[in-house]
């Protein structure tokens, strides 16, 4: 029997977007009038993701040429190259943010928030969240993600209590916290007390690593900071607990990755598992949604999977892939 949903709930699903193409193609970080936290399905978590997103302003220390967020504000200079640094977020109102992370946790361990798109016909939903297969349909994680880098927020670790407090009261055991960073400030002892405490909940971090020369990675991150402070940050990390090294791979100017490249990549990889580091897997994804440069684009299939292959034989780690569709 169908049953009635919250005020709350049904005005998040009126505001969805008309005709949302595949869910895993369908990245929006607003959720109805939250400002936050958002639900989105997602190809890396094998199901639902719930996004804090504690840089509604784009801060980044990074400007990456594949960016979705650069992507849907066009004209708009990218952050990570800014002259002016620090850098300072706008303030996050944490009591919002956990109003709005208690009640889309309900709204998705209730289910409802397939049940009322799939059943009601609501005008704007556009069947986005009914298009989900069932084995997608459960709450996978609680990650840090959103419109920029996380640890640039102050409130990064006042943030990270309330994701502990609201996935010890409501979320099953399974349900991970998980930090999608850049690696570039994890070497700060704030933000390492506060992975710390993540850890410590079935948490994962989820750190960059998207080039293997200090030319490719200026290419890439369009950023003033250096790879190699970055190798160094992920290792800092991984000697304590393991990591997830997330690589985007690409198609630019209609050219993959150089074979020099790759090799260059793969080593920094193994000399972060030779200097003590714990790599728990890579993930090799590819382009799925638009970007800020029209000459970026995503792999085939068979490209991606080439190389995942000559990672997997060159550094003997856990490598797996994401597509485009």
């Amino acid at each position: 029997m169908k049953h009635s949903l919250p005020g709350y709930i049904s005005s998040l699903l009126h505001k969805m977007p008309k005709h949302p193409p595949f869910p895993t193609q369908y990245h929006p970080r607003r959720f109805g009038e939250s400002k936050y936290v958002y639900p989105v399905v997602s190809r890396r978590s094998g199901g639902v993701s719930i996004g804090i997103n504690i840089n509604p302003d784009g801060s980044c220390t990074f400007a990456c040429v594949y960016c979705q967020v650069l992507a849907d504000t066009p004209g708009e200079q990218p952050k990570g190259t800014l002259a002016s640094l620090p850098y300072r977020p706008e303030h996050v109102d944490l009591f919002l943010l956990e109003s709005e992370l208690r009640k889309t946790v309900e709204t998705v361990l209730s289910g409802a928030i397939f049940e009322e798109v799939a059943h009601s016909g609501i005008a704007g939903s556009g069947g986005h969240f009914a298009q989900t297969a069932p084995e997608r349909r459960q709450l996978k994680d609680i990650a840090f993600s959103g419109d920029g880098e996380p640890t640039l927020a102050d409130c990064f670790p006042e943030a990270v209590e309330i994701a502990l407090r609201v996935r010890r009261e409501f979320c099953p055991s399974t349900t991970k916290l998980v930090l999608i960073t850049n690696a570039t400030r994890l070497h700060l002892p704030g933000v390492r007390r506060a992975v710390a405490r993540l850890a410590e909940a079935n948490g994962e971090i989820w750190a960059k690593l998207d080039a293997g020369t200090e030319a490719f990675h200026n290419v890439v991150s369009r950023s003033r900071i250096p790879l190699a402070g970055i190798q160094e940050n992920i290792l800092l990390t991984a000697k304590e607990r393991p990591v997830v090294i997330q690589t985007c791979l690409f198609r630019r100017e209609n050219a993959i990755i150089s074979a020099g490249e790759l090799a260059a990549y793969t080593d920094r990889l193994r000399a972060i598992r030779d200097e003590g580091g714990t790599i728990l897997r890579i993930q090799l994804y590819t382009i799925a949604r638009k970007t800020p440069d029209a000459g970026i684009g995503p792999l085939s299939d068979e490209e991606l999977d080439r190389l995942a292959e000559t990672v997997r034989d060159s550094t003997g780690l856990v490598v797996e892939t994401f597509y485009s569709r």
